[in-house]
């Protein structure tokens, strides 16, 4: 039986390309299937589920003690949205704010004891859960997935 709608069949009807392979989706869903995965199966929640606490919180962890316009520039974030995430993390207990010794207008940033451990736990999860994404695949597979995301993300970084 064939039936049609309009004078379309049901796979004529949207000729478009499907967009649910494009790589953009697909990187797409699989940030949220791995996010979604460390929540539930490694029992890992994030306490800050905007991006740009997360964001902050994985600046700090490399590089402590930082002013709140170096925390914008390295994580890419406007001002006034890094001032209302530090405002949210540390009101959470994530991060304390200080004044430098030398400069008294500059603030600088602290992750606390409480940061230090979420991130610590997010740190694991995060590898647990690449090593599983990624089994099967070469070291050459993974170099080139990485450099392909990288060049993907400048491209998209220029446009901003």
């Amino acid at each position: 039986m064939n039936l049609k709608l309009n004078g379309k069949g049901p796979r004529e009807e949207h000729d478009e390309k499907d967009y649910r392979n494009a790589p953009m989706m697909l990187v797409n869903e699989v940030s949220h299937l791995m996010w979604d995965n460390i929540k539930t199966k490694r029992g890992v929640e994030h306490p800050v589920s905007q991006r740009s606490g997360q964001l902050i919180l994985m600046e700090l962890a490399k590089r402590d003690g930082v002013t709140q316009l170096d925390l914008a520039n390295a994580t890419g974030l406007k001002a006034p949205t890094t001032s209302v995430s530090l405002q949210k993390l540390e009101r959470e207990g994530y991060v304390t704010r200080k004044p430098d010794e030398y400069d008294l207008r500059a603030t600088r940033v602290y992750l606390t004891e409480k940061g230090r451990e979420i991130d610590e736990r997010i740190r694991r999860a995060i590898g647990e859960e690449e090593e599983r994404a990624g089994s099967g695949m070469t070291e050459e597979e993974r170099e080139t997935l990485i450099r392909l995301l990288l060049r993907i993300k400048s491209n998209l970084s220029e446009e901003i």
